[in-house]
Formats: structure tokens, sequence, C-alpha cells
């Protein structure tokens, strides 16, 4: 990897030419060793001129900085962005590739890289052959070296949005980049990763796994969803102390979850069954809402007369209770005289 670039010695040749309120206004606008950028109205308000004046104060620096002198100092800068922004498939979203190249490329010792990655902006807008997509309602702002990335880009999430909304289901990272490969082979996981980056659509949850972002799977609005992804990952029935415990483990949030909160809330969906003590499965595995009479009367009502073990082996299957249980309970159920119980 090529030696990484001393920024701040760098900034400061391009604008060492220039006025102190030029400087400033580059070093402001851009968000050049501070915390963040300013607008043109707020510099504007700092030195009791209008938008329009810091405006020009911009573009008369920018030509400065872009002379043929200045040109020799960011040309190298300008061609390291261009091939970091090829290897991850010619696009990326603009937050991610200033955090990103900064990390790589720039030296700003004895300060943190953190305030001197914006710089990236000041030379993605330096050289035209960068083009900036505004945010919309489905990506982030990006830049690209060239239109086809775009339309690459734009290409791989319609066909991964139409994908998830197939199959209904979500998906691990493997999953995500067999339906890549399946749109355009040899798309490598870097690029897939770097075109979902800017995609507002597409998401993943705290546990890794891909789907729409308006999927309670994906981005769980409350207990009862977050409860739902925990009980889905285990595979078991739980109890609602635990589910509580589980959620306050995991990425979701910070917001602490009760476990009596917990309990009132899964009672009330019907996503859940109450199959124990406090004990919660999923409606999907296939267990039953109801007493342990009712669960019995549902098994004979499907399956039709049945010996008191079948009876007891049919009804854990739904429910998690003591055989004796189910015992006390069949003697509401009538016995013929083959043995077998039925539903009257």
């Amino acid at each position: 990897m090529m030696p990484k670039f001393e920024i701040k010695k760098i900034i400061n040749q391009l604008i060492g030419g220039l006025s102190d309120r030029s400087r400033d206004v580059i070093l402001s606008r851009f968000g050049i060793g501070k915390s963040d950028y300013e607008t043109l109205e707020a510099i504007g308000q700092r030195y009791g001129i209008t938008r329009e004046r810091v405006r020009q104060i911009e573009a008369d620096a920018l030509k400065h900085i872009h002379s043929p002198a200045g040109e020799n100092v960011y040309r190298p800068i300008v061609m390291a962005l261009r091939e970091f922004i090829k290897t991850k498939g010619g696009v990326m979203e603009e937050a991610a590739l200033q955090t990103q190249f900064a990390a790589n490329y720039f030296d700003t010792k004895p300060e943190t890289t953190q305030k001197y990655e914006r710089a990236a902006m000041l030379f993605l807008n330096l050289d035209k052959s960068f083009s900036r997509s505004k945010e919309d309602d489905n990506f982030w702002p990006r830049w690209a070296v060239d239109a086809n990335s775009v339309k690459n880009q734009e290409g791989l999430a319609s066909h991964l949005i139409a994908s998830f909304k197939k199959t209904k289901k979500v998906t691990e990272l493997a999953g995500l980049i067999d339906w890549a490969g399946k749109y355009s082979a040899g798309l490598s996981q870097e690029t897939v990763m770097a075109y979902l980056s800017s995609a507002k659509v597409i998401t993943k949850n705290a546990f890794g796994e891909w789907g729409l972002i308006d999927w309670p799977e994906i981005t769980p609005r409350g207990v009862k969803d977050k409860a739902y992804l925990i009980m889905k990952r285990q595979r078991q029935p739980l109890h609602f102390k635990e589910v509580a415990e589980a959620i306050n483990k995991s990425a979701f949030s910070n917001r602490v979850a009760l476990p009596q909160t917990v309990h009132n809330e899964l009672i009330k969906d019907s996503r859940f069954v109450l199959v124990g003590r406090g004990l919660y499965a999923l409606k999907d595995w296939g267990y039953e809402a109801g007493t342990v009479k009712d669960v019995i009367k549902s098994v004979l009502t499907s399956g039709g007369p049945m010996h008191r073990d079948a009876v007891i082996k049919a009804v854990l299957a739904k429910r998690l209770v003591k055989p004796s249980t189910i015992i006390l309970n069949l003697n509401s159920f009538k016995k013929g005289s083959d043995n077998k119980y039925t539903s009257v």
C-alpha cells in the first residue's frame, strides 16, 4: 500500500496563497480540521455578508486551488480516490467514502483522522471526472467514477429488492451474495457491500440477517418484534425473563426491556404461545394457544380417535406440560370400547 498523505501539510500548501477569510471559508465549508462543515448562511452571519458573497469567495478560492500549481499538489490524492472507489465497484456512499478513504490514506498525527476526513470532499469537487448523486428516496448521497457504476448499483438494488419481496424472508450474507451473483456474475462481496451501503431500502439487523428496512425482522419497532427475533434464533421456548435478558444483551438499542413488560407484550401477540409457566414459544413452531383441554380437543378433532399414549405425544408436541396433566384433562373426553379417546 502506498504511503499515507500528510493531509494537513497538503491542505496548507493548497490554501497558503489565499487571504485569511478565503482560507476560513474553504476550511469551514468542507469542515476540514473541524467537527463539521458550515453552511453558506452560517459563514455569512459570522462575517456580516450575504450567502451569495460567501459562495463567490468559495468559488474564487477553488479556482485558485485548481491552478496548475495546485493541481500538481492534489493530483496524487485524486488518483488514489479514483482507484479506491474502483475497488468498491466504482460508486460509494458519501459518508463511508470519507471515513474509509481517510482511515486508509490520510496521516493526521497527532490529531484524529475524523477531523480531516471531509478533506476528501474537497478533492472530489476539484476533479470533474467524479460525479455525485444527491440523496433520494432509495439512496444516500454517493460518488461515482462513471455512469455505468451507478447503473450497476441501482440495477443490483432493484434485483435484490425483488428477490426479498418474492421470498418474503430474511437471508444471511451468503444468500445475499448468491442473489447478487445471479444479477451479475463475478461481483465481489466487497463490491456488493459498497453498493448496498448507500441503499436505503436494504439493510441488516442486529444478527447480520439481511432484508428490507421496513420488515419487523430487520428493524424491530418494539419489544414484541425484538422478542420474535430472539426466539426465532434460539429455536426453542424461552421464559419471558430469558427473553428480556437476551434483548438487553443484543445490539438493538440502549433501551432496557423489563421482564414484566416483555411478559405483557408477548401474551397479547398472536405470534407467541404461552406453553408453560412463563414459557413462550412461536406459533410458527406448531404450538397452540389455549388450555391443555383445548389442545387435546384440537388434536382429537384433527387426528381422530387416539389411544392415551398417542394423545400425550401429540399434545407434548404443541405444549410443554407434564404427561400427568394431560392424563388428568383426558378424563373430560369420552373413551370408546377400543380404549381410544374422541373429541366429543
